[in-house]
């Protein structure tokens, strides 16, 4: 297909298409719209459009690689999310279920831990950022965030109990 590629023409002729190719795939609105947008701007990023032959069947197949790479990555997110809170389970130094602390107590064991930790804990916990975003954030590997979670959580469970034998 040696002609140049028209993006409004092609995204009124397979957006739909492609969006209806990706929520079939991976069963969230959202996600196969981003996915179908994301498939239109590579075609449009592609250097070598002559090479496409049949464009409808590489769109397609792009948008089928991109919807399948999102379900793994949300199935890989899931299972280490399954696999970290059974190990956050057995810890030791965890927060019990059954006891109920209050916001103030939780602030006041929180800031008393030393900035490393409170500012970990504060991003993960409270901002929803996971390792990889928070040793972008600091600059610090991400071994160093996780370490600094787990000593950070197991301090906070620690002030938290502290606090409560406090008031018993």
């Amino acid at each position: 297909m040696k002609e140049t590629f028209d993006i409004e023409r092609i995204y009124d002729t397979y957006a739909l298409r492609l969006y209806r190719i990706s929520l079939r795939i991976v069963g969230d609105e959202g996600d196969a719209e981003e996915i179908m947008h994301d498939t239109l701007l590579k075609l449009h990023e592609l250097r070598r459009k002559d090479e496409i032959l049949d464009l409808a069947s590489w769109l397609s197949s792009v948008c089928i690689r991109k919807s399948i790479d999102r379900v793994r990555q949300k199935y890989r997110y899931k299972d280490f999310l399954s696999r970290y809170a059974s190990e956050d389970r057995d810890e030791e130094e965890r927060i019990e279920m059954d006891q109920e602390y209050d916001i103030e107590s939780i602030r006041n064991a929180l800031a008393s831990l030393p900035d490393h930790y409170r500012l970990v804990l504060t991003l993960h916990l409270f901002e929803g950022y996971d390792y990889q975003e928070i040793s972008q954030i600091t600059g610090s590997k991400e071994t160093s965030i996780r370490t600094l979670y787990m000593r950070g959580r197991q301090r906070l469970a620690k002030q938290l109990k502290e606090q409560n034998y406090g008031r018993s």
